[in-house]
């Protein structure tokens, strides 16, 4: 899946352009490339919808360099933003069918 989305900051925005490489049942890696941006950032937000729970979504620098937290954090929160929208508009998925059910016996 690929978009692009407008970074704001301050006097200057700039568009960036996101695309999901990976994606596993607990972690999922987002490629983000621009002017003078190429990172790979890592979520676990695959485990908190499998898991069904409302926390923060933990991110990480896997590939690349960010000048600074704070742009690092305007980033990630714009990918959440376009993630949480396209997960509103998918249909809705039984998270318990990621997992193999297990046979309960007597």
């Amino acid at each position: 899946m690929k978009w692009e989305f407008i970074l704001q900051g301050g006097l200057v925005s700039k568009t960036l352009k996101a695309e999901v490489i990976y994606t596993g049942y607990q972690i999922e890696e987002i490629k983000v490339t621009g002017d003078g941006i190429s990172i790979i950032a890592q979520s676990n937000r695959p485990l908190l919808m499998a898991i069904e729970r409302n926390y923060p979504i933990t991110w990480k620098l896997i590939q690349g360099e960010i000048k600074g937290d704070a742009d690092f954090n305007r980033i990630t929160k714009e990918l959440e933003k376009h993630l949480l929208q396209q997960d509103k508009t998918a249909a809705p998925k039984n998270a318990s069918m990621a997992f193999t059910p297990v046979k309960i016996s007597a």
